[in-house]
């Protein structure tokens, strides 16, 4: 069964003709010793990842706590409607641009505190796979 459209085919067959590749051994260990060597985790980039985030959570948690109420009545409304059932009035979503950049914002944030938490302090952590 092909569910493919007629200009998806001719992408479908370029890409499906490429032989996968896989990574080569030891990729990952390579990329996680260089993270780890790096030194210790400086200051800065936990308040850097500090000032991106709790503005951003903050910045939720008060849309969450605003609009809360409107936020429970779409998703039961759209879980109404995905049932199949005849009533789905009232099933909007309103999502601004401060919200995506809010997001956007946190997992920055979370992305650079992760990278600090791996490069760590002095001490050896084991990473377990």
């Amino acid at each position: 069964m092909n569910d493919l459209e007629n200009d998806e085919l001719e992408i479908h067959r370029l890409l499906s003709a490429a032989r996968p590749a896989s990574l080569p051994i030891g990729f990952r260990d390579a990329v996680m010793a260089r993270v780890r060597s790096d030194g210790p985790a400086t200051r800065w980039e936990w308040v850097f990842a500090a000032v991106l985030a709790l503005p951003s959570l903050a910045y939720l948690a008060w849309g969450l706590v605003a609009h809360g109420a409107e936020l429970g009545a779409s998703l039961s409304a759209i879980l109404i409607a995905a049932q199949g059932l005849d009533q789905t009035t009232g099933a909007d979503v309103a999502i601004d641009g401060l919200l995506i950049i809010s997001l956007a914002f946190l997992g920055i944030g979370s992305a650079v505190a992760a990278h600090a938490m791996l490069r760590g302090t002095e001490q050896q952590r084991m990473i377990a796979r």
